[in-house]
């Protein structure tokens, strides 16, 4: 399955960027690819506008699945593996090279610490992601019937 088809509500409007309201249905799987949390009932996504739709019109909008779980491994498995590497690097440190007195301080510490500068490596990389993984939500149609 490459695309997914939802149908959501347009809460608002920002220039050409319509900011569109998806329910949790019981037809939704937990392929997670839209973002939406298991405790979760609805989530916003920003998608182009390309249907001119208004606030309170209810839109149709693709759910690209590759590129959906491609931006999950980059958020989810990038840090972990920072994580991992972050102990590595503490124990080698403490226990091979013996820089370090402690060795479980040492690897708790790196790991925490490569864990954060994923974040900030992820955020400082955004922009040259954005365009692989970006466009994740494409309108793909409108209904005028507004939800009540």
């Amino acid at each position: 399955m490459d695309n997914l088809t939802e149908y959501g509500q347009v809460v608002d409007i920002k220039g050409d960027i319509a900011h569109v309201k998806f329910m949790r249905t019981s037809a939704c799987g937990k392929c997670h690819a839209c973002g939406m949390l298991s405790t979760q009932n609805e989530i916003v996504v920003q998608v182009k506008n390309e249907y001119d739709a208004a606030v309170g019109e209810l839109v149709a909008v693709s759910i690209r699945m590759r590129k959906a779980m491609g931006a999950s491994v980059l958020a989810y498995v990038y840090p972990l593996f920072m994580l991992i590497l972050g102990v590595f690097i503490g124990w080698v440190l403490a226990d091979v090279w013996h820089v370090f007195e402690n060795a479980d301080t040492t690897m708790a510490l790196f790991g925490i610490f490569f864990a954060v500068l994923s974040f900030f490596l992820l955020k400082l990389a955004a922009p040259l992601y954005n365009k692989s993984v970006g466009n994740v939500y494409r309108m793909v149609g409108k209904n005028s019937k507004r939800k009540s």
